[in-house]
C-alpha cells in the first residue's frame, strides 16, 4: 500500500495511475485536452494524477478511449514481464 496525500491507494492502483500518466505524456494530451474530449474539470484528472481523488471506472475508461486505449482484464500468471 502506498500513502499518498493521506488517501492509501494499493499497488496496483498507483501503477495503473502511473501507467496512465506516462500514455498520456506520449500521446502528448494535457489534462485540459483530456478533459474537454471527456467532459470532466481538469481539476479531476490533475487530483486524479497526484493521487488525491479516486475518479469512477466509468471516467477513467472514457479517459483512456480518448486517447484511443483501453482497459483490459488479463490473467497475471500469463503476462510476460
Amino acid at each position: 500500500m502506498k500513502n499518498i496525500d493521506t488517501e492509501i491507494i494499493n499497488d496496483n492502483e498507483f501503477d495503473l495511475i502511473c501507467k496512465y500518466i506516462k500514455l498520456r505524456n506520449e500521446s502528448n494530451i494535457s489534462q485540459s485536452e483530456l478533459a474537454r474530449r471527456v467532459g470532466v474539470a481538469r481539476s479531476t484528472i490533475a487530483r486524479m494524477e497526484r493521487n488525491l481523488h479516486s475518479i469512477s471506472l466509468g471516467t477513467f475508461t472514457k479517459l483512456l478511449e480518448a486517447m484511443n486505449y483501453k482497459l483490459e482484464i488479463v490473467d497475471k500468471e500469463n503476462i510476460n514481464e
